[in-house]
């Protein structure tokens, strides 16, 4: 069976398909026009290559000429996928100028020089090839990682198509370079390659119709591809050097050529993960093939994404300092922050040690940033005396391991802190663009500071605040037991004789006993207890209360329009919500007035209604003063807090208060509570008895 003429007819006539595709739908762009030349000497390639497979060598020559063709054609149409780029980005014309004078001129060298053809002398002409095939992976994977994502899912397939066929090559001829001959098999294999690459080409071209890719090339463009051909070149001088061990070692050829390519793919590997390499490249690049130092759009979309990075288990400050040491391939650093009350203080320490010191307000180095606003370059404080007179450094930073820059960080006013970077991959001048990059860092960093200042200092005073409003609470609790126990003192006197008044007494005095020590566990645990829930009958709890309280003038009465009224709350808070709300109307009125308490429901919610004809309120006090904490009217006989203790807590039972008033005729205080179905026989079992307040209804004041 001839695998390579069934496989290179089957490319061929794949390749003619998507020919006549692209003529029927001609594409009037550049890239379009440059596609269909691609393809169609594709196609001429496939059917050579099938004359070819058939041992017809007649057409070797036209074949050679072909596979040149085909990769000079490749290159051209991928390289002006990166015209968005140039448009985008004036400086990096020049550089993918270059590069395709480079692919393209190579190609045409191996094109013309007879000592490149593989037939006649195979190591020159599969070391050509292989140079093609990695120019074509160096510019694939640059269109992939400078597109944006979103025209990624357009553009896929094109990386998957070509870079298929590159990758394949390149395979091919390694192998090919390491056995001295083309492996016959694979190469009739390839036609296979192409004839599934095809179809992924149809679907990239069906969706970029006009080829206007939005391709952002950053300055890694330069530093990848140069690592990329620096590494396959350096290959090549391994492969070649272990294949003249393996043929002058004798019998230990083989193990010498196998021992000396391990060890250089190894020094290959360590020398791309270097950090200090890549920065001294990066640097090197920069500095004589552009004109501006820094990619001002990745530094700052870095700087931006190392800020707002969550994932990172670095503390939140060290964070801060990895992002600008990264700017400027710093290895360590620290960040000093000022306390109000002991100047600026060491907060955090990124491989490097912690600085107990504090730097106080009046310390020169504190002064000159405050009075200059400089970054301070320690490297050159002796050559710049002039720039930085009347500085003195403190002795810590001299006791530090190659400290480097002292970058300031200013608020909207002042001088919030500073970062120190120590430990730079590569010594280098630092000059006006350095300082105006890190000078603009900084405002970000200072910013992303204040706010996580802000949010400490909200935090504690979120703290405090709960704590407060917690005590407000328990202080209008308390008021409410010495209420009981001043009326149990006043009483005594009358009634000591009285055996059921010591009864009640101690029980007062037993229930008050009880709700100090809820409220000192409420104290410890910072939260409000709740008790447990009882099912409530409200027209008897109402009658109750009433009685409590009907030595104080007006005395309430109660009209109940709707019996049955269970509600499932806690008893004494809401025995205290009603209490309060018709104490506040008896306060509101005088003693010849008229307070009326009517209990009805309504479409599932039982409405308690407290109406009293005294001086009423005025709108803007409901909504603006009432309900709010912690504002009384009362002077110090009052909390503030009644009102809003009171609504939040029928709140919590899906209720509501509603208030409707008039200045000098009355209020009417409505309590709305979502209803509860009594179980049946349960009137009597949960009629509540409220003990609370038995000594004011018993023997008065």
């Amino acid at each position: 069976m001839n695998l390579g003429l069934y496989s290179y007819t089957a490319a061929a006539i794949a390749y003619g398909f998507f020919f006549v595709l692209l003529l029927f739908s001609w594409r009037g762009s550049l890239q379009g026009k440059l596609l269909v030349i691609v393809i169609g000497i594709s196609m001429a390639w496939a059917i050579i290559s099938t004359t070819i497979s058939i041992n017809n060598s007649s057409f070797y020559s036209a074949y050679q000429t072909l596979e040149i063709l085909r990769y000079i054609a490749w290159y051209i149409f991928l390289i002006k996928l990166f015209d968005s780029a140039e448009t985008t980005n004036p400086s990096y014309r020049q550089f993918v100028h270059r590069a395709l004078l480079i692919c393209v001129g190579f190609a045409s060298f191996l094109l013309v020089n007879e000592t490149f053809v593989i037939s006649d002398s195979p190591m020159p002409g599969i070391i050509g090839h292989m140079f093609l095939a990695l120019a074509g992976l160096a510019i694939i994977e640059q269109l992939l990682r400078n597109t944006s994502i979103r025209h990624r899912w357009a553009i896929k397939y094109l990386f998957i198509g070509a870079g298929g066929i590159f990758a394949f090559d390149f395979y091919l001829y390694a192998e090919a370079f390491l056995f001295r001959t083309i492996n016959y098999e694979l190469w009739e294999t390839r036609g296979i390659i192409h004839f599934v690459a095809v179809p992924f080409l149809i679907i990239a071209s069906a969706r970029n119709k006009n080829w206007s890719l939005n391709v952002f090339v950053s300055r890694d463009i330069v530093l990848n591809t140069t690592a990329i051909f620096g590494g396959g070149i350096y290959l090549l001088i391994m492969a070649t050097t272990g294949y003249y061990l393996r043929e002058v070692g004798g019998s230990w050829g083989r193990l010498n050529q196998a021992v000396f390519f391990s060890l250089a793919v190894a020094l290959l590997a360590s020398v791309l993960f270097s950090g200090q390499l890549r920065a001294q490249l990066r640097v090197f690049l920069g500095k004589h093939f552009y004109k501006n130092k820094y990619d001002y759009r990745r530094e700052w979309l870095n700087l931006t994404d190392k800020l707002s990075d969550k994932s990172q288990p670095q503390d939140r400050y060290e964070l801060v300092i990895t992002a600008l040491a990264n700017a400027v391939d710093a290895r360590g650093g620290g960040l000093w922050l000022r306390d109000e009350q002991s100047g600026y203080r060491n907060v955090a320490a990124w491989n490097i040690d912690n600085v107990n010191t504090t730097e106080p307000d009046i310390d020169s180095l504190i002064q000159f940033m405050n009075d200059r606003g400089y970054i301070i370059n320690l490297a050159e404080i002796e050559s710049h005396a002039n720039e930085y007179q009347h500085l003195k450094l403190p002795q810590w930073i001299n006791e530090l391991a190659r400290p480097w820059l002292i970058v300031p960080l200013f608020g909207l006013e002042s001088l919030i802190g500073f970062i120190l970077l120590t430990n730079p991959l590569v010594n280098r001048q630092i000059n006006w663009e350095d300082r105006d990059l890190l000078k603009t860092a900084a405002r970000q960093i200072s910013s992303h500071l204040t706010v996580l200042m802000t949010s400490d200092a909200l935090a504690e005073a979120k703290q405090f605040e709960v704590f407060t409003r917690l005590s407000a609470y328990m202080v209008h609790d308390l008021k409410n037991i010495a209420t009981e126990l001043e009326m149990v003192a006043r009483n005594a006197g009358k009634h000591m004789s009285n055996p059921a008044f010591i009864e009640d007494a101690f029980e007062t005095v037993e229930n008050a006993a009880s709700d100090i020590n809820r409220l000192l566990e409420q104290l410890r645990n910072r939260q409000i207890q709740t008790e447990k829930k009882t099912l409530v009958n409200l027209a008897d709890f109402l009658e109750q209360i009433i009685q409590n309280r009907k030595n104080q003038q007006p005395v309430p009465t109660l009209s109940v329009r709707s019996h049955n009224c269970f509600v499932i709350a806690e008893k004494d808070r809401l025995y205290n919500v009603l209490g309060h709300l018709i104490d506040n109307a008896q306060q509101a009125t005088d003693d010849d007035g008229h307070i009326e308490i009517i209990l009805h429901s309504e479409n599932d919610m039982h409405i308690i209604d407290i109406r009293d004809d005294g001086c009423g309120m005025e709108t803007t006090f409901i909504q603006n003063r009432l309900f709010k904490p912690f504002d009384t009217t009362k002077g110090n006989a009052g909390m503030g807090i009644g009102m809003y203790e009171s609504r939040e807590f029928i709140r919590l039972l899906d209720g509501d208060i509603y208030v409707q008033s008039t200045p000098k005729k009355g209020t009417t205080i409505s309590l709305h509570i979502p209803s509860t179905q009594a179980p049946e026989g349960s009137a009597s079992m949960y009629i509540d008895t409220v003990k609370t307040g038995i000594i004011l209804n018993r023997y008065g004041q």
